[in-house]
């Protein structure tokens, strides 16, 4: 959905601008005529690759403590 949006997003502000009769981003006082997006796919890829590592890392130390625990005594106290 973000990448999505990042790669129209000079689109959905004419959009909006026609929408309400207004210019968004008025290009005197914020000196851009368009919204800037740039897209580099080895930055998206990264943080793909980080966000899955993490998640992983975050995952492995209550798995493993789980299979530690014997079945009767996790359940005990449920």
């Amino acid at each position: 959905l973000g990448v999505v949006i990042c790669l129209n997003i000079e689109s959905i502000r004419q959009f909006f601008s026609w929408m309400t009769g207004r210019i968004l981003f008025n290009p005197e006082l914020y000196f851009l005529s368009q919204l800037p997006a740039k897209m580099d796919p080895r930055e998206t890829t990264y943080v793909v690759i980080m966000a899955l590592g993490l998640s992983f890392i975050a995952t492995v130390f209550p798995a493993w403590r789980a299979a530690r625990l014997d079945p009767v005594e996790a359940l005990r106290y449920e």
